[in-house]
């Protein structure tokens, strides 16, 4: 079996449980349930794109993050929002629905000032270490760009309003790349041989939406 696109959200599904991707998005036999949390990610960062992009005022719900937009608006060079990058198996730019690719992501945000890239990723969870999201995007944005000599990637937390960052330069980009080689070599060998273990943790109450496999068990009760 030809192994799917992936994308940063799809290869950790597979790496938190190859039997829940299978699933959701091989078979596609179950859909997974939006929850609020995940509706709210998507009504943010769909306020911050109109606000960045159209200049759209922020809702009172998020009036208080106006001082960060205008912070990105100033950043000099040219801006994107909500940029769709891809890359096919020659590890070469190509288009997002293309046959032969191979990987996508969206970037939330992207000032490119001739050798130097901002990237911003907008999020609305708790505040995580895994940078891991930014090492891709700034992949995405090497071989799409490739004036681009040094990328200057941050998360930007919601909740708190605090920024996470990480710089990543263009010489390093193989060694960028060997970050997602191990995770990457297990998701093509599940496609090549289509097995598809099944992995338990704490989401296996309730949270999956796989209620057929062994390893599900309702919510908890606190």
């Amino acid at each position: 079996m030809k192994p799917l696109a992936w994308s940063y959200t799809g290869l950790s599904q597979f790496v938190n449980c190859p039997r829940q991707f299978e699933a959701v998005r091989v078979l596609k036999s179950v859909k997974e349930a939006q929850g609020e949390a995940q509706l709210w990610g998507e009504y943010v960062h769909k306020q911050f794109e109109n606000r960045q992009r159209d200049g759209t005022p922020l809702p009172d719900d998020l009036a208080e993050h106006e001082p960060y937009m205008q912070t990105l608006d100033a950043l000099p060079g040219k801006h994107f929002c909500e940029q769709k990058m891809a890359l096919n198996r020659k590890v070469e730019p190509c288009d997002f629905f293309a046959k032969d690719v191979w990987n996508r992501g969206v970037l939330d945000f992207t000032a490119i000032d001739h050798h130097r890239a901002i990237i911003v990723d907008y999020k609305t969870g708790k505040v995580k270490p895994d940078l891991k999201q930014l090492a891709l995007f700034a992949l995405f944005t090497f071989h799409t760009y490739p004036q681009v000599t040094a990328c200057y990637t941050r998360y930007y937390w919601t909740q708190t309003k605090q920024e996470t960052e990480e710089e990543f330069l263009r010489g390093r980009i193989p060694e960028i790349w060997r970050k997602f080689l191990p995770d990457l070599q297990q998701y093509n060998e599940a496609f090549k041989h289509n097995i598809w273990q099944p992995r338990q943790s704490g989401l296996c109450h309730g949270w999956c939406p796989v209620t057929e496999c062994e390893f599900w068990k309702p919510k908890r009760i606190k």
